[in-house]
């Protein structure tokens, strides 16, 4: 089997993908990237580097965006999202200039058609098949370009996007490793429940991944590339669950990797945990003790039958 160079995480929100990215990326061979899809926007707001730094002052990232802008011939700090990563859709840090509504309904057509040419197929006819080549393309360059700068044989990319792992792995498939992080989906629809999220949007935003990205998946990656993880496995035993990980990429586990914030990362877009100062790894399971009964009850209604397909029978 050849060397692995390209982990993409799949995942929903809330399901702890930003813990796995930043320990993953605490191996010496991988670097952490984070929410990469988001590049553009974080380099035209400026916004913190997880190192601490400017996205246009961090070291890492101010020679990317000058290599970049070399390869486009174009200058990306004048024009950030001429090197397109992606049809994004932030909830926190938002460009108010591109987020516009058109922009939004745009995402949502170009995602949902482009869906079904590779669900229903025939997927050549898509006519996105162009933006998803420009956008994987992008994606290809960035990693290269951060793997040799930082030297490390992989990087991670955590943007969780089903249709990006399924195009990148279609273009590269000798060099990319799939990883779908799974979350107890009531977990999820609590956390979104405490974010003011309607029941069924706070529903719909989980299961709408998994029972779009799991067909999708099993029809376009190999067995042997593609690997199934839960985030309360990780956060429960790291440490057996990161060896199995690492074997999957076909890495030896370093036990530096659970003291993750002692090691630099330079993600450019997360959740807020990757500016914490302690290593320390809590399994969330508040959801249990808190969530109503007439949530757990709703929740089951609409999405039980998917959650116990991922493994949740309690």
């Amino acid at each position: 089997m050849s060397q692995a160079k390209y982990i993409y995480i799949v995942a929903a929100g809330h399901s702890g993908s930003t813990l796995l990215d930043l320990l993953l990326g605490s191996h010496s061979k991988i670097e952490s990237l984070g929410e990469i899809s988001h590049f553009p926007k974080n380099v035209a707001l400026n916004t913190e580097c997880t190192c601490g730094k400017l996205v246009r002052d961090c070291s890492l990232w101010s020679q990317v965006i000058d290599q970049l802008s070399h390869l486009s011939g174009q200058n990306l700090l004048e024009d950030p999202y001429a090197w397109n990563m992606g049809l994004i859709n932030p909830r926190v840090i938002i460009d108010k200039s591109q987020q516009t509504r058109l922009y939004n309904l745009k995402r949502k057509l170009v995602h949902s058609i482009h869906y079904s040419f590779l669900r229903y197929g025939p997927n050549a006819l898509s006519p996105y098949k162009k933006l998803f080549d420009s956008i994987i393309n992008n994606k290809v360059d960035l990693y290269n370009v951060v793997r040799e700068i930082k030297d490390v044989d992989m990087v991670v990319d955590s943007s969780k996007t089903y249709l990006q792992a399924v195009e990148l792995y279609r273009r590269h498939p000798e060099s990319v490793r799939v990883i779908v992080l799974m979350r107890d989906g009531r977990g999820v629809y609590y956390s979104n429940v405490k974010r003011k999220y309607r029941r069924q949007q706070g529903v719909s935003i989980w299961k709408n991944i998994y029972s779009r990205a799991l067909p999708l998946l099993d029809n376009y990656v190999d067995d042997m590339d593609l690997l199934y993880v839960k985030y309360e496995d990780v956060a429960a035993n790291p440490c057996s669950e990161l060896t199995r990980i690492c074997g999957f990429l076909g890495l030896e586990f370093e036990p530096e990797m659970l003291n993750y914030t002692s090691a630099e990362h330079h993600n450019t877009n997360g959740n807020g945990m990757r500016f914490g100062a302690s290593s320390e790894i809590r399994l969330d399971t508040s959801w249990r003790e808190h969530m109503t009964v007439d949530d757990k009850n709703y929740f089951e209604k609409k999405a039980g039958v998917l959650n116990r397909r991922l493994g949740y029978q309690d």
